[in-house]
């Protein structure tokens, strides 16, 4: 096999658990599907910080990092010894704002619109979001901090802050809810939220991924019209593998700590039971062929230290499973996988 069809195959295997990632970052499991195989949680309505976000999203997702900290999955993976440093400018940020999101964020909820259409100069999707953040905040010197880049208006009764955003001629906005609440806009207004004047109806597809994961300690969905032109992947861009993405209507993603473990499952809604069938069966093989490439010595030379065996371990724990249009990916993290990584260059242990 070629390097660059190993590597495809290693990229797509990646793309199997790409969201168990990401889901550590900013997400909440749930409750449902026994039969597929997740720890089974109490089922229960949404959150209700949900209701403030306008419809219409790509993505919807919720996060409590509260119920994260607590768990004995965060003491076991704290207890493995010091993170990295953070970047220089976050520990600015950190000292001039008194936040810092590991500490003094408790949950979130965000709306996120991805616009493949119309693309940045760079060719990347453009996108918004609006971001309800729920925790600790030191106003005055949050808005201080804000005022040394940015600009006031008003919203009402409510200051609305403005700052420059990291795309030009976009912006990034933000203002108080309540003490403990913030919300947060990027390249969109803060009206719907403000004004409570947005709709709060879900259609049909979006409740039901929805109600799949509203147990769950962090939880995204998302709608997928044309998931291959979201990957961007070259080879994915025609042939059967293209068909099959794009037969997914939706995508749900949740995660909750299960003792020392974290337990994270990305399902995809397809069009049609066979279609799920198709996947299914492609992304048991995509797995098994994953460790293969894993096992060639050039493959991991070209790979970070370490990542090749992490890399290997998820693909070695994780479990493709299928109800009717449903298909699901589950894995259960330990602590020591996701601090197995090398350290970034140029950070230094914690003091």
């Amino acid at each position: 096999m070629s390097p660059s069809g190993k590597r495809a195959l290693i990229a797509v295997a990646i793309l199997i658990v790409v969201a168990a990632g990401a889901a550590f970052y900013f997400l909440r499991p749930r409750a449902p599907l026994a039969p597929v195989g997740i720890v089974p949680l109490t089922p229960g309505p949404p959150p209700d910080v949900l209701s403030l976000l306008p419809p219409g999203a790509t993505v919807i997702a919720y996060g409590d990092f509260a119920a994260m900290r607590s768990s004995p999955f965060a003491t076991d993976l704290d207890a493995l010894g010091p993170a990295p440093a953070q970047e220089k400018d976050y520990r600015d940020f950190v000292r001039d704002t008194g936040f810092d999101y590991s500490r003094d964020l408790d949950r979130f909820a965000a709306d996120v619109w991805i616009d493949t259409n119309h693309p940045l100069p760079d060719g990347s999707p453009r996108v918004s979001l609006i971001v309800i953040a729920d925790g600790r905040f030191d106003r005055a010197k949050i808005s201080a901090y804000a005022l040394r880049t940015g600009k006031i208006s008003k919203h009402g009764d409510t200051d609305v802050y403005e700052v420059p955003s990291g795309n030009p001629g976009e912006k990034f906005s933000f203002a108080f809810l309540s003490a403990g609440r913030i919300v947060m806009a990027q390249s969109m207004s803060l009206d719907p939220v403000l004004s409570r004047s947005g709709s709060t109806s879900l259609d049909a597809g979006t409740r039901d991924r929805i109600a799949r994961v509203t147990g769950a300690t962090f939880f995204a969905v998302a709608k997928t019209d044309d998931l291959p032109k979201v990957i961007a992947i070259p080879g994915l861009q025609t042939g059967q593998m293209n068909r099959i993405l794009k037969s997914i209507r939706g995508l749900a993603l949740a995660g909750h700590p299960d003792g020392n473990k974290l337990v994270v499952a990305a399902e995809a809604d397809c069009d049609s039971t066979a279609n799920a069938l198709q996947l299914s069966t492609l992304l048991d093989t995509l797995r098994w062929l994953g460790r293969a490439a894993l096992a060639d010595p050039k493959t991991r030379a070209q790979m970070r230290p370490g990542d090749a065996n992490a890399l290997d371990r998820i693909l070695k724990i994780a479990s493709v499973s299928r109800d009717s249009h449903w298909v699901r990916v589950r894995v259960d993290l330990p602590p020591d996988i996701l601090k197995s990584g090398p350290k970034t260059p140029g950070t230094m242990g914690n003091q």
